[in-house]
């Protein structure tokens, strides 16, 4: 059975390279660790990350005029648990 992809890797494996950086610069981290959030392999984020990573996906979402989806708090935190990655 294949898993879906949590939310997060949906939104970086939608897009460019330059928005990657931008949402990573935006929420106070690298695309690299973004990356690893999205796979699950580093757990949930900090509650101030999450809160940035939202606020970029959002800010992004309207850039691409609905084009890349919203990341939210709650996505974050329950991405790896729903996924069945993390105990």
């Amino acid at each position: 059975m294949t898993e879906r992809p949590t939310t997060l890797l949906a939104l970086l494996r939608e897009c460019t390279p330059e928005q990657r950086e931008y949402i990573a610069q935006q929420s106070g981290t690298s695309v690299n660790y973004l990356y690893a959030l999205a796979t699950c392999a580093r757990g949930v984020p900090r509650a101030d990350l999450a809160v940035g990573i939202e606020d970029a996906s959002r800010r992004l979402n309207l850039d691409s005029e609905g084009l890349t989806r919203i990341v939210t708090v709650r996505d974050l935190a329950a991405m790896c648990s729903v996924q069945g990655l993390v105990g």
